[in-house]
């Protein structure tokens, strides 16, 4: 007589992270559960999006943000095209913790949590206002909202306080300069909170600074010769705008700073041109002419050298 255990659907288990419990299940949304308790079980195996979305029910815009919840998490990380367990050793170490010297907790910046699609719908349902707006924005997409993209919209307007017209205007603008994906949209929406961009008209004054801004980054691209460079920085356009606007320096002017830069470094280097253009600046030199006449004068310096400290420069690149 043979004897067994039938443990029935405990035969097959796979792991789940401790903190998936003790830290995230309060804040993660049902979809945002079931899609992980999927990815665990189905280890191994490679999914896109959609197919996690036709096998799960779930929108594949929605599968994207729920993988990006844990990863923000660290519960999961990315590796190239693949998802992979966070290396994180607090979980799987089953030895005691060892108190050390208290430091402080590590800050962590991630964007505003979005609300689960349940939520977002309650919300939609309650709020006539919020329900408009979303039109509005199916309208200037010209396409329906999926529940991820109206969880979107719900966030800017809840979360972060976004007035209707301002999300209006914020989705209009994002259509015109070519990124109309949900994502372009919550990341300038996220900017726009945090500069305090809540009326019509600090959106409109916004919105009149990016466009003169991304004119400005066009002239010096074309100034310096740049082809298929893509969008600019952040930090890129603090530049252009100084140059342009607070600096006020001609096409002539840039093109010198930029000369100057390739010729000692033997490549473009914006920081390096700022450092140029920014001594020239106060030394009131506005002409390539007073340039000629600032490396003529008498200096300690070498007659080959120019005007600026080079082995000072050297030291920004």
């Amino acid at each position: 007589m043979s004897v067994g255990i039938n443990l029935g659907c405990w035969g097959s288990v796979f792991a789940v992270p401790s903190s998936v419990v003790d830290e995230h299940i309060k804040i993660a949304s049902p979809q945002q559960l079931k899609i992980l308790l999927f990815l665990l079980r189905n280890a191994g195996k490679s999914y896109t999006h959609k197919e996690i979305g036709d096998l799960l029910l779930i929108h594949e815009d929605d599968v994207k943000d729920s993988i990006r919840f844990w990863v923000d998490r660290e519960v999961l990380c990315e590796n190239g095209a693949e998802l992979a367990p966070s290396d994180n050793k607090k979980e799987i170490s089953s030895e005691p913790p060892v108190k050390k010297e208290e430091k402080k907790p590590k800050t962590v910046v991630s964007r505003p949590q979005k609300p689960d699609i349940i939520t977002a719908a309650q919300r939609v349902s309650a709020d006539e206002n919020l329900r408009h707006t979303l039109a509005e924005v199916e309208s200037a997409l010209s396409k329906p909202l999926s529940s991820g993209d109206t969880s979107t919209i719900v966030m800017l307007y809840d979360t972060l306080g976004l007035p209707a017209e301002v999300i209006i205007m914020l989705v209009n603008y994002c259509v015109s300069i070519g990124k109309s994906n949900m994502r372009a949209i919550e990341r300038i929406g996220i900017q726009w909170s945090d500069a305090g961009v809540y009326t019509i008209e600090a959106a409109d004054n916004r919105i009149m600074q990016s466009r003169r801004s991304s004119m400005n980054f066009n002239r010096v691209s074309s100034v310096f010769g740049l082809k298929n460079i893509g969008s600019p920085t952040a930090r890129q356009l603090v530049y252009v705008d100084r140059w342009i606007d607070e600096w006020h320096f001609s096409d002539e002017m840039l093109r010198s700073a930029y000369e100057a830069c390739v010729d000692n470094t033997g490549q473009m280097k914006l920081q390096y041109i700022n450092k140029i253009l920014e001594r020239w600046h106060k030394a009131g030199i506005s002409s390539p002419d007073e340039i000629e006449k600032l490396d003529k004068k008498p200096q300690k310096k070498k007659p080959s050298e120019t005007s600026f400290d080079l082995d000072e420069l050297d030291k920004i690149q």
